[in-house]
């Protein structure tokens, strides 16, 4: 796995927000429906709530989410500006 889609994933489970600001940019794109449903880190299932504890803590995951965090909110921004 590539370690920007591991550090990305890691944003988005640490950040219900930033999930959120993700799939609205994501539907806004013909991407979706490619790699499962983007909505399960805001829309978390039964079996992903009793994961969280360990999934969302904080200690581990902060050093894997600040890895590529910039580069992922630098393209939520461009996504999100007009084009010129």
């Amino acid at each position: 796995m590539d370690e920007t889609v591991v550090s990305w994933a890691a944003c988005l489970l640490a950040d219900p927000a930033l999930a959120a600001r993700t799939h609205q940019a994501l539907t806004a794109t013909d991407h979706t429906g490619i790699a499962g449903d983007p909505r399960r880190p805001i829309l978390p299932s039964q079996r992903d709530t009793h994961a969280t504890p360990l999934l969302r803590h904080p200690d581990p995951l902060e050093p894997v989410a600040a890895l590529h965090r910039p580069q992922l909110l630098a393209l939520l921004t461009s996504e999100a500006s007009p084009a010129s």
